[in-house]
């Protein structure tokens, strides 16, 4: 298989041509005060699972580079923890580079030290509608001399090399940018900056570490808008990598900021969308170093078959590799099917990265590495265990107390496991979920988990069983109930039953009819209620009291929604509340013009949190020591209950 095969990258061997790019994880490593052991103990897992070549998150050389939760490099700091870092990583036969970068105009002043300004090489505004300061020439060099500091930071300090920062709209690539860089003295030359930076870089880290640069292959703006052409990309690749300087080319897409949800896509994209640019590239420069191909590539089948096609000759394979850090391991040792793919979810992961650290939706693990590793050494009394209820939160539960040794039933009341994540079945894309609980299905079978279907637990069953430990994963009923006057002229349905199309479990049809989802939640969700109803033909009109639409989705799921309401007919009436139900209306108090409106509907969307099903937590803790999860402890997502579920299977 060419994806465990062997690759020289200038002066290394890679053991496999399997990457997990730079991604922002746990960026206080950089953190003067952090030991960095989270963000260590991350890569570490990885490099155990296989992963051949691995980037550091992000570094920022300069104080002028700086946003809110990352911080500059500090040699004093940094030194001890690219040692341990490097040391981890080769241990398991992984090599690990440092990005480094310069935000350029990008962010606030506000996020640097004493409200130091944003700098650039042309005047301009960041996207947040900044003005930055224009460098000096003495700037400029003072910039290139932290670049150059930074790195040589890291190869003394057992780093395999530097990755050099040239996508995603920061200080390099804006360098090449005529819309960010329409200097008249030698800087503002196209190449000028990027020659400097690759040379000094070069020199100084010497011939026997890596050098690398990651472009983006279309930055969304063309020439029309200040912007480049696929082709002018390509003349730029080919001059820097002709000077022999460069051992690869890394490959991205966009300018960043609003960018970033056309990169880092969610499941509503298509797989692998970038691998036809890549393939171009890598015919332009004559393949003279390898390229890593890019962009959602989740599988091992799709990753063979770029190397297989010459799209590529490494593939980034990052959030695969969130979701399954043994994805190497297991393609090495037959175990391919039992892969956990990632889902494009992108809850857990990119979704959270501005303010939080990631995780993943359907992998607890994450970031939990050392807290796991001492869970998972401590003594395990086999007990009988019953999980009342088949949704996420049970399956996780079943599966994670099974793989510690316990002796596990898994008990269900209805035909299928999955609970309501089912739902999504239909809603197109978003039906790529469900890869989590076919995973967990999967797994509990081979775990030999015995799992009982349409089987409504109780208390003579429990006592039947007689378990040592119960986990109740009951979930929860949606309600329909919004609390306030109705004289019940329009019904009111549960976002259950609304996806479904029902009313009092009988189907309608909905296409022609007016719906208004009254969502006090702005979440993942809501948003699929919205689209369930579009689907199925009906108008929709959205009442909420945020800000906007989906105020509580993470910004790629939300820069979807915002481009597709108008392309469905959405309407959305925000900072608004539902008062009453009369005569054939909806009447909402509309706060953006202070009055109200009365909405003609044929039905209404209680877009409010689910009713906890928990008429089992008596019966069961009358037979042994009982935990609620998910739905059933707190209604809230799939993320959590998953969370929940593999907690309490640890700690039985």
């Amino acid at each position: 298989m060419k994806l465990l095969e062997p690759l020289r990258l200038g002066p290394i061997e890679l053991k496999n041509r399997v990457v997990i790019t730079a991604h922002a994880a746990y960026t206080d490593f950089f953190r003067p005060d952090c030991d960095g052991e989270r963000y260590m103990a991350y890569l570490e897992r990885r490099a155990r699972g296989g992963a051949g070549l691995m980037m550091t998150t992000a570094m920022h050389v300069h104080e002028a580079s700086q946003m809110l939760n990352h911080w500059v490099f500090d040699a004093a700091t940094m030194a001890p923890k690219f040692r341990q870092l490097s040391d981890r990583v080769h241990r398991h036969g992984g090599r690990i580079l440092a990005q480094v970068f310069h935000f350029g105009v990008m962010g606030k002043a506000e996020t640097h030290e004493d409200f130091k300004p944003i700098w650039g090489f042309s005047p301009l505004e960041s996207a947040d509608g900044e003005a930055c300061h224009v460098m000096t020439d003495a700037e400029i060099e003072e910039v290139l001399d932290a670049f150059v500091a930074a790195s040589v930071c890291a190869v003394e300090n057992g780093m395999d090399g530097i990755e050099l920062h040239g996508t995603h709209g920061y200080l390099l690539q804006q360098s090449w940018t005529p819309f960010s860089n329409y200097r008249t003295d030698k800087w503002g030359q196209r190449t000028y900056f990027a020659h400097e930076l690759s040379r000094r870089v070069r020199e100084a880290i010497g011939p026997e570490k890596v050098m690398g640069i990651r472009i983006s292959l279309d930055d969304f703006r063309g020439r029309e808008r200040g912007g480049l052409e696929f082709d002018d990309i390509c003349d730029i690749v080919d001059e820097l990598t002709a000077t022999g300087r460069f051992d690869y080319v890394n490959t991205s897409e966009g300018s960043g900021n609003f960018d970033y949800a056309q990169v880092i896509t969610n499941y509503r994209h298509k797989f692998g969308k970038t691998l036809p640019a890549v393939h171009a590239l890598r015919q332009r420069i004559g393949a003279r170093i390898p390229v890593i191909g890019v962009n959602k590539i989740p599988t091992v089948d799709l990753a063979e078959q770029a190397l297989v096609d010459g799209d590529c000759d490494l593939v980034g394979m990052t959030r695969a590799q969130i979701a399954d850090p043994d994805l190497v391991y297991k393609l090495e040792h037959g175990e391919a099917p039992r892969i956990r793919t990632c889902t494009g979810a992108n809850q857990g992961c990119i979704d959270r990265v501005s303010m939080y650290p990631i995780t993943c939706i359907q992998n607890p693990e994450v970031g939990e590495e050392n807290r796991f590793r001492k869970l998972d050494a401590e003594p395990v009394k086999p007990k009988r265990v019953l999980v009342i209820g088949g949704g996420p939160a049970g399956m996780k539960a079943a599966e994670v107390a099974a793989r510690r040794g316990h002796q596990v039933t898994l008990a269900e009341s209805g035909h299928r496991l999955g609970g309501r994540l089912n739902l999504v079945e239909t809603l197109g894309s978003a039906s790529n979920l469900l890869a989590m609980t076919s995973w967990l299905e999967q797994e509990l079978e081979l775990l030999q988990v015995r799992v009982i279907l349409q089987t409504t637990v109780d208390e003579a069953l429990i006592e039947e069983l007689k378990p040592d430990a119960i986990v109740l994963a009951s979930g929860a009923r949606a309600k329909s109930h919004l609390e306030f006057a109705t004289d019940d002229s329009v019904p009111v349905l549960e976002i259950d039953a609304a996806v479904q199309g029902e009313i009092e479990g009988q189907t309608f049809e909905m296409r022609g009819t007016n719906a208004v989802i009254v969502d006090r939640r702005g979440t993942y969700e809501t948003g699929l209620c919205v689209e369930a109803l579009v689907r199925r033909g009906a108008s929709v009109t959205v009442v909420t009291p945020f800000l906007h639409f989906g105020a509580n989705l993470g910004f790629t799921h939300l820069a979807d929604y915002l481009r597709l309401l108008p392309e469905w007919g959405v309407k959305v009436m925000a900072q608004s509340q539902a008062r009453s139900i009369h005569d054939g209306t909806l009447l909402v108090f509309d706060g953006t013009t202070g009055k109200e409106v009365a909405l003609p509907c044929d039905f209404i969307v209680a877009g409010v949190p689910a009713q906890p099903v928990t008429d089992l937590v008596e019966a069961c803790e009358r037979h042994a020591p009982t935990k609620l999860v998910g739905d059933a402890y707190v209604p809230r997502s799939a993320l959590e209950a998953i969370r929940e579920g593999d907690r309490i299977g640890r700690t039985l």
